[in-house]
Parts: structure tokens; C-alpha cells; sequence
């Protein structure tokens, strides 16, 4: 019988037990977040996956989304989405929940930022709020699963990591080293050193570049065109540029970037190319020369935007070229350039170099 009795007594304490830890985790509703530049199924599985993160922490329960619809129906509503606080609090009361959880998802470029606030449904204020960001979708549920471990703690990620970080520590290694190609455009002025092409006073280029980027190191490719005449001249009454020059300029080249965490950052390089070069001169008898011409460069600039999907560059450029061509002193002509140019990340599959006779590559 006394048996009989302590079984009976540790029943009633393992279910007191039970009751309270049950009691102890805070009833809570979880919203679908709000988009920016995020497809619909792409938010969808984020919202679910949050909470279900944000269940497993013990903190809270998570009230299923069929059931949180079904009870705002009974209350005659129909439009199940809700991104305020105002509206947080009022649905949450409508279902039963101390708590309400509102969120969103901001797309630039690659980069996905995700915010999350926890609505006292009583008090009708936010209780706890944060954010953190992924490189792209595919490491959301990173970022996912530090908030909702947030949420539960009331402790804010910037406290616990560097605020802003991109994916979970172990992936980011790899992650960065990874390769892969940019493709764009830049426009330019150049400065003529010295009696250097012809002595016209400044050139101005048009150039295509693709870059295969791996770590800190940038394989540069690029083709342009490159053109430039001096001050205006009156002959037999017709008005004239006493010199032109034009160019093709071909450059290959590597640059060091300095830092690839950083949004901004500064880069050297160099190379070398192949200049096609012609040269027009009208003072007194016409006369026209071209040629094919080694150049080298020198550069140094700054990356803008690097852990998107595009980029913008500043870049100052030394350029000397080996040739007669454009009527000068010596047998080179250089120049100091400057240029800004914006490219962006190809994806995976996309063709690179098309035109209407095919792909390069």
C-alpha cells in the first residue's frame, strides 16, 4: 500500500512538472514576413522555417499556421497577413497568444537581410527586435536560426558576433575563396604625357572587361576603344582637328584586392596588352600612320559594393606604349588615366562574350 502510494505521489510530481514547464514556455503566433525583392515561396519557406527554429529553442510555442488561420476566421477575418504592430497585437488577441511575431526580408543584390519583432500582445509594443544577413537565400536558414535563438534569449546577435555577418563561421572560409567571373563596362579619360600621341589633349575610352576573380587575386580582361584629337584648325576656310589618334586597346592584367569582407576596398595591379594605334595628321599635308603596339599598366584603385552581385570601380591607370606611330619624340607614348567602370557577378550558366556569330565562352 505504501508503495501504491509513492507511485501515485511521483505521478502527481512529474505531471505538476510537466504542467509547468509546459506553462513556462510563451504561447506565440508567427506571422508570413513582408518582402522586398524576395519571390513569394522563397518567403513562405523562410517564415516557416523561422518558426520552427524559434520552437525548438523551448522558449516558445509555436502556434501552427492552420490553426492560427482558422481562428482568425472565426473571428471574421480573412486577410491572414500582418506586418505592424498595431495589427500583430490585435490578431494576437484574437488567437490567444501572449506574444506575436513580425518580420521581413530585404533583397539587395545577393545579399538578404532578415528583421524579426516580438510584440507584447498585451502592452501592444515591441518587446525585442534584430536582424542579421545572409550572402544569398541559399544561407538564410543560417541567419534564421541565430534569430530565432536570439528571440528566445533576448539577446541581440551583434553581441555575440560581428554585427552584419554574412554566413555561419564554418561556411565562411569556403565561401570566400570560391571563383568566379564579372562582366561590365567603364568609361574614361586619359592625360597625354609629354609630345605622347601626337600631342593631342586628352584621349577618352569606351571598355568592355570580363575578370576572373579567385580570393584576393583578379585575372583582368579588357578591350576598348580608345580616341582623342587636338585644338581645331581653319584650312582653305574648312574647319579641321590638326591631329587624331585613335586606339584598340587589348589589356591583360592581375590585380591584389586588399580585403574581400569589406564593401570597400583598395586594389593594385598591372599588365600588359596589345594597342592597335592609328594616327591622323592634318597639319600641312595629310598624313596617316598605324601600327600594332606592345603596351604595359600600371593601376590601383578602389572596389565599391563587393559582396553584391554587382560592383562599382575607381581606378587610376599608367599606360606606356611601344611604338612611332603617333609622330612623337621618342619611340613610346604614355599616359595617366583615369576611369570608372560597373560590373556584376555572371550566374552559373549564363554565357559570357555572345554576339550574333556565337559565345566565346
Amino acid at each position: 500500500m505504501p508503495s501504491k502510494n509513492l507511485l501515485i505521489l511521483l505521478i502527481l510530481l512529474f505531471s505538476l512538472g510537466l504542467t509547468g514547464l509546459v506553462a513556462a514556455q510563451e504561447r506565440v503566433v508567427v506571422f508570413e514576413f513582408d518582402a522586398i525583392g524576395v519571390d513569394e515561396q522563397s518567403v513562405t519557406a523562410a517564415t516557416q522555417i523561422f518558426g520552427s527554429e524559434l520552437d525548438a529553442t523551448g522558449k516558445f510555442s509555436v502556434i501552427p499556421k492552420k490553426q492560427m488561420e482558422a481562428k482568425l476566421a472565426d473571428q471574421g477575418i480573412t486577410d491572414f497577413s500582418c506586418h505592424e504592430i498595431t495589427c500583430a497585437a490585435s490578431y494576437g488577441f484574437a488567437i490567444g497568444v501572449e506574444k506575436a511575431m513580425i518580420g521581413s526580408l530585404t533583397k539587395l543584390g545577393q545579399k538578404v537581410t532578415a528583421e524579426v519583432r516580438l510584440v507584447d500582445v498585451v502592452r501592444k509594443e515591441v518587446v525585442f527586435s534584430d536582424h542579421f544577413s545572409a550572402t544569398s537565400l541559399d544561407d538564410l536558414d543560417s541567419a534564421l536560426r541565430k534569430l530565432a535563438a536570439a528571440v528566445a534569449a533576448r539577446k541581440k546577435i551583434e553581441s555575440e558576433v560581428r554585427r552584419y555577418a554574412i554566413t555561419e563561421e564554418e561556411t565562411r572560409e569556403p565561401r570566400r575563396k570560391k571563383a568566379y567571373i564579372t562582366s561590365g563596362a567603364s568609361f574614361g579619360f586619359g592625360f597625354p604625357l609629354g609630345d605622347s600621341y601626337s600631342k593631342v589633349n586628352n584621349l577618352k575610352t569606351v571598355a568592355w572587361m570580363m575578370r576572373y576573380e579567385a580570393g584576393n587575386f583578379v585575372i583582368d580582361n579588357s578591350i576598348g576603344v580608345t580616341w582623342g584629337s587636338s585644338d581645331p584648325d581653319t584650312i582653305w576656310g574648312i574647319r579641321y582637328d590638326k591631329k587624331k589618334v585613335s586606339i584598340i586597346p587589348w589589356d591583360i592584367g592581375m590585380r591584389y584586392v586588399f580585403n574581400r569582407e569589406s564593401d570597400f576596398t583598395p586594389f593594385v595591379g598591372g599588365g600588359l596588352g596589345l594597342h592597335f594605334v592609328g594616327s591622323q595628321d592634318l597639319e600641312g599635308q595629310e598624313y596617316t600612320k598605324s601600327d600594332q603596339a606592345l603596351a604595359l599598366h600600371l593601376t590601383g584603385g578602389l572596389y565599391a559594393f563587393q559582396t553584391y552581385d554587382f560592383r562599382l570601380t575607381v581606378e587610376g591607370k599608367y599606360t606606356i606604349v611601344f611604338t612611332d606611330a603617333f609622330h612623337n619624340s621618342g619611340n613610346s607614348s604614355q599616359q595617366i588615366g583615369i576611369a570608372i567602370g560597373i560590373s556584376r557577378k555572371l550566374e552559373k550558366g549564363e554565357k559570357r562574350g555572345c554576339m550574333s556569330g556565337g559565345c566565346l565562352f
